[in-house]
């Protein structure tokens, strides 16, 4: 008999999962839920929502299975609560920005930010980990984290398009906005600092009181 030992912060992606794809099967979830600068004042709500209904069912599957991925990679550095805050903190943060400094971009649907928010989270934390641990301080344990964050910053910042332009993505069938990518991974670089800071705090307190 096989048995299933996922992680609670994998079980809570596969739940996040298959409620993204309900969504996609629901007709009016996607105009109900998105981002829409014209109607956030009156349904704020929609800062959060978005991030939970796509475009098209490949948009919708893509984030869907990279979520559970991403939850599985960082799962031993981000528990349940620090994955839902990174979650929810990316997905505000991605809404307000937009708001805030994109007045051209007009509506916005997909995961993809939020998810941004919850990688760099994980790899920030790592990193700043390893790096406050001299332990972990060697090349061989850094390598790994520092790629990872170094990599997906060189990603992002390398996809942005000029002013507010929301590019075209051929595979999507429709435009992409890797401006909530940028927002998504700066919110979850402070977020996985915030992180690794109260981690080394409580690492020195337990060291402290053992001593």
């Amino acid at each position: 008999m096989i048995r299933l030992t996922l992680a609670r912060t994998e079980w809570a992606a596969l739940a996040g999962a298959a409620l993204i794809v309900l969504l996609q099967q629901i007709d009016a979830a996607g105009d109900a839920l998105e981002y829409r600068r014209a109607l956030l004042a009156a349904e704020p709500w929609r800062l959060v929502t978005a991030h939970l209904v796509h475009v098209n069912w490949e948009h919708a599957l893509v984030n869907a299975a990279a979520w559970w991925l991403v939850a599985r990679l960082f799962g031993p550095d981000l528990g349940l609560r620090r994955q839902l805050i990174a979650l929810l903190a990316g997905a505000i943060a991605i809404g307000a920005g937009l708001a805030m400094l994109h007045p051209t971009i007009l509506w916005y649907r997909g995961f993809s930010g939020a998810l941004h928010a919850l990688y760099f989270a994980g790899a920030t934390c790592w990193l700043a980990s390893a790096l406050a641990n001299s332990a972990t301080r060697t090349p061989r344990a850094l390598a790994l984290p520092l790629a990872l964050a170094a990599g997906g910053w060189i990603k992002v910042v390398l996809e942005q398009p000029t002013g507010s332009a929301t590019p075209y993505a051929d595979w999507l069938g429709a435009t992409t906005v890797p401006q909530a990518h940028l927002l998504g991974a700066i919110a979850g670089t402070l977020l996985g600092l915030v992180f690794a800071w109260r981690d080394v705090k409580k690492n020195a307190a337990t060291a402290r009181g053992v001593s």
